[in-house]
C-alpha cells in the first residue's frame, strides 16, 4: 500500500519542506548591494537553536537595525515541518532584522560565535557594499539546474535541484494561475505538495511533470513555495548572490538513456530594497483595503540552462 506524505505549516514564520543539504552552523543572508537610506531585510539562520551567542559589537557601523546584535538569542523564531503523523521532519532557527544603510562604502558584519551543546561555530566574514544609487541588469538574477553527477548507474538515485541566484532579496517569480497539485507517483509512495501549485509551474517548464513521470520513479521532491531559511550566500564570476533553493527531485530512472530536464523560464519583478518593495507595490484604497501591484519593480524574463541526464 503506498503511503501518503504531507508536509503542514506549522508556524506564521517559515514554511519549509525537508532537505538534505549541508550547510554553515550560522550565516548571513543579506543581499551583497544596497543604496543608502532604504530598508534591506538582514537575515541570520542557524542550524541549531543556539545556547549563546558572543559578538564583539551589538551594533554595525552604517547600518541602523531594527533590532540589534545583542537581542539575537532572544529574538531567534523558530518553525517545524512534520509528516502526516505529526512527527517533526525538520526544525529551522532564524533570526530576522531591517537594515537601514547610513553611509555609502564597504560595510562589515561582524564575526557571530555560537554555542551549541558545548560546541563553537563562527560565521564567516561578511560585508555588503552600499550605494547612491543601484543599477539594474539581467546579470542580477540567474537560474540554474544542477545535477550531483554526470552520469548515473540504472540503479542509482538521481538529485537535481532548480536554484535562483539574485543580487536582490525582494524578487518575485511569475508563474501561472495555482490549480490543484497532481500527485507524483513515487517509489512506494505516494507525494504531495502540501500548497496548490503545480510541479509544471514550480520548475517553470510545461508537461516537465508529465515527462517525470514518463521516465523516473520520484523517491523524494522538495520545494521552497516561501523562499525562507533554504538561502545561502554565493559567489559567480566574482559576484556574490542570495543562493535560493526552488525545487529538488531524488529520482531512480525507469530506463538507460540521456534525459532533458529542459529550460525553465520565469517573469521575476525585481525590487532594489524593502522600501521600494512596500512603497510602490500596495496601492491603497478608499476602503482601507490594499491593492497588490509590480509597481516599482524591474521586470525580466529568465531562463535557466539545459540539464541532460546520462542513465548507462
Amino acid at each position: 500500500m503506498k503511503k501518503l506524505i504531507t508536509l503542514f505549516l506549522l508556524t506564521i514564520f517559515h514554511f519549509q519542506s525537508c532537505s538534505g543539504q549541508n550547510k554553515e552552523f550560522v550565516r548571513f543572508v543579506v543581499q551583497p548591494e544596497a543604496e543608502v537610506g532604504k530598508s534591506i531585510l538582514f537575515n541570520i539562520y542557524f542550524e541549531q537553536k543556539p545556547d549563546s551567542i558572543i559578538v564583539a559589537s551589538n551594533y554595525v557601523d552604517g547600518l541602523e537595525l531594527t533590532y540589534n546584535l545583542d537581542e539575537i538569542l532572544k529574538r531567534i523564531s523558530s518553525s517545524n515541518t512534520t509528516d502526516e503523523n505529526g512527527e517533526i521532519i525538520q526544525a529551522y532557527y532564524s533570526f530576522e532584522s531591517y537594515a537601514v544603510p547610513t553611509k555609502t562604502g564597504r560595510i562589515d558584519l561582524p564575526v557571530l560565535t555560537v554555542i551549541h551543546e558545548g560546541k563553537e561555530y563562527k560565521s564567516k566574514p561578511f560585508h555588503i557594499n552600499v550605494v547612491d544609487n543601484i543599477t539594474i541588469d539581467q546579470n542580477d538574477l540567474k537560474v540554474s539546474w544542477t545535477s550531483d553527477k554526470a552520469t548515473y548507474n540504472k540503479n542509482d538515485t538521481i538529485k537535481v535541484s532548480l536554484y535562483e541566484y539574485s543580487r536582490f532579496f525582494e524578487t518575485k517569480r511569475k508563474y501561472l494561475p495555482p490549480e490543484n497539485l497532481p500527485s507524483l507517483k513515487g517509489k512506494e509512495n505516494e507525494i504531495h505538495v502540501g500548497f496548490e501549485e503545480t510541479i509544471d509551474n514550480i520548475v517553470g517548464i510545461e508537461n516537465f511533470e508529465e515527462m517525470i513521470d514518463k521516465n523516473f520513479e520520484v523517491v523524494h521532491f522538495d520545494w521552497n513555495p516561501f523562499r525562507t531559511q533554504k538561502q545561502t550566500m554565493e559567489y559567480i564570476d566574482n559576484m556574490q548572490y542570495i543562493k535560493t533553493m526552488i525545487a529538488e527531485f531524488h529520482l531512480l530512472a525507469k530506463s538507460k538513456g540521456t534525459f532533458d530536464i529542459g529550460i525553465s523560464e520565469f517573469e521575476f519583478s525585481l525590487y532594489k530594497s524593502n522600501t521600494d518593495y512596500f512603497d510602490n507595490r500596495f496601492v491603497p484604497n478608499d476602503n482601507g483595503t490594499y491593492t497588490v501591484t509590480d509597481n516599482g519593480a524591474t521586470k525580466f524574463k529568465i531562463k535557466s540552462n539545459e540539464l541532460k541526464i546520462n542513465v548507462k
